[in-house]
């Protein structure tokens, strides 16, 4: 499988809608991970799920746009000097340990408009006219902070990766600004009109939540191995890698750090780890590399097939 979406067929993305139906399979037969009664979309309020089957296939359609953007941002760049679609098979694959994976939420639309960020911002060039992706990639910012609340509080961070590319320019940073605001203006004033309140939880306490955490600790051991493995991987891509490319893997480092906030702050305050899901989406990226390691690629690979096969059998534990 690593094999496969290391080579360079995109045909190999036509497996990620079997891998995540898969995945539904296994969780409908055992009903490992409930479904909410209720979706939380932060300021749109909160939706009844009348029927789940639905739910599910929106959350199917997302996680599949999702992994296929990671890949496309991926290859677009030039991460390596060939194209590999593994990266969307890591989004798959880790993200299957959250329950947003099964169901839509606020989150997992949030995932999707945080990729489409990146696309915008991996699109700046620090000697051309930035204008419209600072602004597109704000205003994606801004949508995703309407379906997930605490992504208003990262807004500082966003602007840093902007500064990353680019340099600090005021015209374009009170663009970037206003369209952070617009979308906020807009879900705030639905807010306000309907008399909806903000629910900060992902998701309510579910009874085999304890589960959950045993797996997640389970496999932030295996994901920080992998992470370990890339890091020396990525060292020695940056060497030899452009100056831009260097600046794109610094956005990714802020990204990282603000999934590891999210997910330590959801963990003290709710006891939950679903906000950790945020880091999925750098690891994706950064996982990739030490798949590539001439070293270390066999160690990920075996560190990989490890992830994969938990994410299987914990639904039979």
């Amino acid at each position: 499988m690593v094999k496969l979406f290391l080579g360079n067929r995109a045909g190999v993305l036509l497996l990620i809608p079997i891998i995540i139906y898969g995945y539904f399979l296994l969780n409908q037969h055992t009903e490992y991970y409930t479904y909410n009664a209720i979706t939380n979309l932060g300021f749109w309020g909160k939706s009844v799920v009348l029927f789940p089957e639905i739910a599910s296939i929106s959350a199917a359609v997302l996680i599949c746009f999702n992994a296929f953007g990671i890949s496309w941002i991926y290859n677009t760049n030039e991460f390596f000097d060939r194209n590999s679609y593994m990266s969307s098979l890591l989004y798959v694959v880790l993200m299957s340990f959250y329950h947003s994976f099964y169901s839509i939420d606020g989150l997992l639309i949030a995932h999707s408009c945080i990729i489409l960020m990146l696309f915008q911002f991996f699109k700046l060039n620090q000697n051309k006219d930035g204008r419209r992706n600072v602004f597109n990639g704000l205003f994606f910012a801004g949508v995703a902070a309407t379906f997930h609340p605490p992504m208003i509080l990262v807004f500082p961070f966003v602007l840093i990766m902007v500064w990353n590319v680019r340099p600090f320019i005021f015209r374009e940073t009170i663009l970037g600004i206003i369209a952070f605001l617009v979308p906020l203006i807009y879900a705030g004033t639905y807010l306000w009109y309907y008399g909806n309140a903000i629910e900060l939880k992902v998701l309510e306490q579910t009874t085999s939540y304890t589960n959950k955490q045993t797996d997640f600790l389970v496999t932030a051991v295996l994901f920080t191995l992998l992470f370990l493995l890339s890091i020396v991987s990525i060292r020695g891509r940056m060497q030899t890698s452009s100056i831009r490319l260097k600046k794109l893997v610094r956005i990714l480092y802020w990204l990282l750090l603000i999934g590891i906030l999210f997910g330590v702050v959801d963990f003290i305050i709710y006891r939950q780890i679903e906000r950790f899901s945020f880091l999925m989406l750098p690891l994706s990226f950064f996982l990739t590399f030490s798949f590539v390691h001439k070293t270390f690629g066999l160690m990920a690979s075996v560190l990989f097939y490890l992830t994969f096969t938990y994410s299987i059998i914990k639904y039979f534990i």
